[in-house]
């Protein structure tokens, strides 16, 4: 969404030629017979020399004096022939009051200009022709010399409303009340600075503006850079601005000094047009650059909960669809303060106040999975380049990552990340996504391809303050490739198409067992948990197939000292319910070791166990033998690429491969 200080200079520019002209006609009326006469002029002549009907459905009263006033009721002006609404100016009441021999002799001296109930509509085409583009901006003017001596502008209950119509986007901006005067009490004076203060609303949220401007005599001067300073607050978000304009006509040359600080980030780039997630409270800097619709953003220092930010942007507004390149880097990313990227809510983030008679939306207790939209919709009203390098990223559970280094490009309303690429515990991640959000036929879509190789679970979680995490171990990789559509977490698992697999040799693991399952279920399998004793997996085999969130068992494998297991079944992830069937065979047949089958059912949230029991003399015959129990051939290149070559996994299923189907290459091996 796009409303740039250029555009408003120029607008301002044609409305200022517009009050000349009024004003022009003023001097003509003085021969022709007061306010009836100017009336008579606005409609006819003037309307035709600027293209657009005037039209003054109230009286029109003129008082000649030294200076001359001029009240106006209920004036309009109408819009371009294409433009969607048919008006495009209207005020309740204006008044000017100014020296109308500085119209001949010059400069232009204009003490007061007043409007209430005034409406602007500003518009483009779907084409880009905008509706302020006519007769009157030739009158406007064009260098810093000639702009004329207004010594005060006061706006009560106006608004002005912005669309654009190639994109679809539109704002507004309330002025409840607004003024811009010279502070000196000399009202001749050129060299008396000017002040603003306004207290309205933007896209629906308070806005207070106050701002220190430089006199018309430094306007005028086209030799040095024209002095601004803005303090105000949109919503909970406070901005400070300091520093010059080169050309303030044209809004070219800017150097302005930057500070943001507020509890809301979200809320502020909502405004804007730009979707973000859900932030904590957030303070930042930054020094802004440019003019003539090419901005930079340089010197960033951005700090939100416990993750800071450095860089600089590119902006780029000449373009249909403004285009920003942001080069960024951080020395510490916390993702606790980014919950809002997938639907829940940051710990330091500031908690809105309930309304009166609401209470806090109690959780669901049977499901996981969050259910928050995503709010993704906007994603078309913004092209985008983003490099990212984090030297130390603290995941929100605790664990910490390396190198980071993120590209991310968001074209045409596609997102695409490639590569999201991590270092952790001497293994790496790699994370390649496409995201399409709304269109007209679909929800948004998501493809996404993992890839995790030799990551060493000891050295992940051993910074850990629980007991359990410390004892487990093990080298683990897998890779996942999905497919899906929806606006929340629970939707895109709940649909989602793919593969999945996931792999770790020489493991241990304690107590995460005994939370998993109960001890009985656990010495069912072979599993005996002792204590605080680590339980060894030599290896663990498992791939997914996944169609509309249905997760099927391909191939399911633990190998064990004295147990293997296999597994078969589905967890389905639009429902969260479970349907799994685990069978033990043991590697040395002794009766103290007499295994038994598992299945597991229930939901995510609450999983129900069950221990199948049969005949012994079936339990024995079942008891050993191990040939039946080794993963596919093609599963083998995959494991080898998770792990590493000569892995556990090769070692204790390899041998188990039958005659005549001999092991594949790795090199050829998908991804």
């Amino acid at each position: 969404m796009r409303f740039p200080g250029r555009r408003l200079l120029k607008i301002a520019g044609w409305m200022l030629a517009v009050l000349l002209i009024v004003t022009a006609a003023t001097a003509c009326a003085l021969w022709f017979g007061g306010g009836q006469a100017l009336a008579w002029l606005l409609e006819h002549p003037v309307s035709s020399a600027i293209g657009r009907q005037i039209r003054v459905a109230g009286p029109l009263v003129i008082h000649w004096a030294a200076p001359t006033h001029i009240v106006v009721d209920d004036i309009h002006v109408a819009n371009a022939s294409w433009g969607s609404q048919p008006e495009m100016f209207s005020a309740k009441r204006l008044e000017i009051v100014m020296y109308t021999r500085t119209l001949l002799f010059g400069p232009t001296r204009i003490p007061t200009i007043t409007l209430d109930g005034a409406k602007l509509l500003l518009e483009t085409s779907d084409h880009g022709e905008a509706n302020w583009q006519f007769a009157p901006a030739a009158a406007a003017p064009k260098q810093r010399g000639e702009f004329p001596h207004i010594q005060r502008v006061v706006m009560h209950d106006s608004e002005i409303d912005y669309r654009n119509g190639e994109t679809g986007a539109q704002s507004r901006l309330e002025m409840r009340d607004s003024e811009l005067a010279q502070t000196d009490a000399d009202a001749s004076s050129l060299a008396s600075p000017l002040k603003i203060a306004l207290a309205g609303a933007f896209q629906g949220r308070p806005l207070q503006l106050t701002a220190d401007l430089g006199s018309i005599a430094e306007l005028r001067n086209p030799t040095k850079p024209y002095p601004v300073k803005f303090q105000g607050g949109l919503g909970d978000t406070k901005l400070e601005t300091d520093g010059t304009i080169q050309e303030p006509l044209d809004f070219a040359g800017v150097d302005l000094r930057l500070s943001l600080e507020g509890k809301k980030l979200h809320e502020l780039a909502d405004v804007l047009g730009v979707p973000f997630p859900e932030l904590p409270d957030f303070r930042g800097t930054g020094k802004l650059t440019g003019g003539n619709g090419d901005w930079h953003l340089d010197a960033i220092t951005l700090k939100t909960g416990d993750s800071d930010l450095e860089g600089g942007l590119a902006i780029d507004t000449n373009v249909k669809v403004p285009h920003v390149v942001a080069r960024l880097t951080a020395h510490t990313i916390d993702l606790a303060d980014f919950k809002g990227l997938y639907g829940e809510k940051p710990k330091r983030a500031s908690r809105a106040p309930a309304a009166p008679g609401t209470k806090d939306r109690p959780e669901d207790s049977d499901r996981l999975i969050p259910d928050t939209p995503i709010s993704v919709q906007k994603l078309p009203g913004l092209n985008a380049e983003l490099e990212f390098d984090g030297a130390r990223i603290k995941s929100a559970s605790g664990l910490p990552f390396e190198r980071v280094t993120l590209g991310l490009q968001l074209k045409d309303g596609v997102l695409k990340v490639k590569p999201l690429r991590f270092h952790t515990a001497d293994g790496d991640v790699d994370l390649n996504l496409r995201f399409t959000p709304f269109t007209s036929k679909s929800p948004p879509r998501l493809g996404a391809e993992i890839d995790v190789r030799h990551v060493d679970l000891h050295k992940l979680l051993r910074n850990q303050s629980s007991d359990m995490a410390k004892q487990t171990g093990g080298i683990v990789g897998g890779f996942i490739k999905i497919d899906s559509n929806g606006v929340s977490l629970r939707q895109l698992l709940g649909r989602m198409n793919g593969d999945a697999g996931f792999f770790m040799e020489n493991g241990q693991v304690s107590d995460l067992l005994q939370m998993l399952a109960p001890i009985n279920v656990l010495g069912a399998l072979g599993v005996y948990v002792s204590g605080d004793k680590p339980v060894p997996i030599n290896c663990l085999v498992s791939r997914f197939a996944i169609r509309d969130g249905l997760a099927s068992v391909s191939t399911l494998l633990v190998d064990t000292a004295e147990t293997q297991i296999s597994g078969e079944g589905d967890v389905n992830f639009a429902t969260e319910g479970l349907s799994l069937s685990f069978k033990p065979q043991n590697k040395h047949f002794t009766l103290a070791s007499l295994r038994s089958p598992v299945s597991v059912g229930g939901s995510l949230a609450k999983p129900a166990f069950d221990i199948e029991t049969g005949q012994l003399l079936a339990r024995l015959g079942a008891a050993t033998g191990l040939g039946v129990l080794f993963p596919p051939a093609a599963l083998l290149p995959l494991i080898d690429i998770g792990l590493g070559e000569h892995n556990a996994c090769a070692a204790a299923y390899a041998a188990q491969q039958p005659p005549g189907n001999p092991q594949p290459h790795t090199e050829n091996a998908p991804r």
